[in-house]
Parts: C-alpha cells; sequence; structure tokens
C-alpha cells in the first residue's frame, strides 16, 4: 500500500467523543464528533450496580461530577439523576448507539463488563457490525472473540512487545492498540507485515498527529481529532 493511499484510509476516531473540543463521553461529544466528520468514536464503559453498562472513563465520580461515589455502588436509576460538571447526562451505551450512525469504539473497563457485551450482542446481532471492542484485559477480548465470530476487537497495550504479532493472535484481535509516545514506522511495518493493523491513542497536538501519520498507523484516536482531520486533509 503506497503512503497516499495509506493516509487516505487512516481511520479518525474521537477519544471520548473528543474530549478536548467537547465534555468527555457525553452525548454532545459523540453527535459533535459524527457531524464533524470523524470516522468513528471510542468511549468507555463501566457496570453500574445492577449490571448496566454506562459511558464513562473513570470508576468514580469525583472527576467528572464532584462526587465521592462509585458506579459500581451506584443502581441506574441513581446514576441516570446525576449530572456533570458540564451539565450532562452520564449516558447508557444503548443512548450513544442510537444517538450516531458511525462506529463506535468501546473499551471495556473491567472484566465484568464482558458478559454484558455478550447479551447485547446475542440480543442485537446488527450491533456486532458497528461495534469494535477493546480492552487491556485481553482475556476477555478473546472470550467474546470465541462467541462471536464476526467481532472486531483491539487489544491495548501499555508498552511494546517483542512480539506484537503473537499477542494479537492470542486475543483473536485484528488491530493492537499502543500509546502514541513512542510509536515509529518500523514497529508498525512488523504488525503490517503480519496483517495486524496498528491504532495508537491520544496524539493531540499537531507535532505528535504527524509523527504518527508518517510512522503509517491504521488510526488514530485522539481528542482533537480536528487537528487529525485538517493534517490529513493537507496531506
Amino acid at each position: 500500500m503506497g503512503t497516499t493511499s495509506a493516509i487516505q484510509d487512516l481511520l479518525v476516531i474521537a477519544h471520548r467523543g473528543g474530549g478536548d473540543l467537547f465534555p468527555e463521553n457525553t452525548i454532545r461529544a459523540f453527535t459533535g464528533a459524527e457531524k464533524m466528520g470523524c470516522d468513528a468514536v471510542e468511549c468507555d464503559v463501566h457496570l453500574t450496580k445492577d449490571g448496566k453498562p454506562v459511558v464513562i472513563h473513570d470508576p468514580d465520580l469525583n472527576r467528572v461530577a464532584g462526587i465521592n461515589r462509585r458506579i459500581v455502588d451506584l443502581d441506574m436509576a441513581e446514576v441516570s439523576l446525576i449530572r456533570t460538571k458540564s451539565g450532562d447526562h452520564i449516558p447508557t451505551l444503548d443512548e450513544v448507539l442510537d444517538s450516531i450512525s458511525i462506529p463506535v469504539v468501546i473499551e471495556l473497563k473491567s472484566r465484568e463488563t464482558a458478559s454484558v457485551m455478550a447479551e447485547l450482542f446475542r440480543e442485537n446481532p446488527a450491533v456486532l457490525d458497528r461495534c469494535i471492542v477493546i480492552s487491556f484485559y485481553h482475556e476477555i477480548l478473546l472470550r467474546l472473540k470465541n462467541s462471536f465470530s464476526k467481532l472486531s476487537s483491539g487489544a491495548l497495550l501499555a508498552g511494546f512487545p517483542v512480539d506484537p504479532v503473537s499477542v494479537a493472535r492470542s486475543c483473536g484481535s485484528q488491530t493492537l492498540s499502543f500509546n502514541h509516545e513512542g510509536i515509529n514506522g518500523d514497529y508498525v511495518e512488523k504488525c503490517h507485515r503480519e496483517n495486524v493493523k496498528v491504532s495508537v491513542w491520544t496524539p493531540n497536538t499537531e507535532q505528535d498527529i504527524e509523527l504518527c501519520i508518517n510512522a503509517g498507523v491504521d488510526s488514530i484516536a485522539s481528542d482533537r481529532p480536528d487537528i487529525v482531520l485538517r493534517l490529513l486533509e493537507r496531506k
């Protein structure tokens, strides 16, 4: 694949809906990212006390709402009444899926989310076509892949293993997702030789985004997707 076609195929993902442009993980953010022209949005999922998947990054409400409570200690009825510091409510995963038409990258923040996602996919198989599941818990990615062969998934990594392809194969993922710091063209090519795609998270400055584009990554999850879109247009 040539450089030009690779750039054209690069997916722009609004991390938490574009967390530096909108209140993160809100319906406002996700709809705003779609209107902006992003290819997909990324969101984070925790479970309430009664097992409902809600979209919030932190396990507690301290940072976003100034409330010293954990999501897992609250039921859905209680969570629905909470307003964040930005005045937004905490959406359910179903709300996010209903609010936009572009693909949704779902980070599962705990092992317990796997069974809830499996139930969602069984009840609504069409969701599989527009969801990409990612997690640092690679064993739940494998469990979901074994149950749903059509599942698209990405293994999140905090570092750069010597044999990244074996990591992807071990959990049935087509994509590896790395922190943008430290990514380079040689490492991306190592993955590409074995048909493993490379995603990077949160390059948010023009310089860092340029480095990722030039390294040949397949997707960029940024809190500033507007910069990514602008740079790709310039390319």
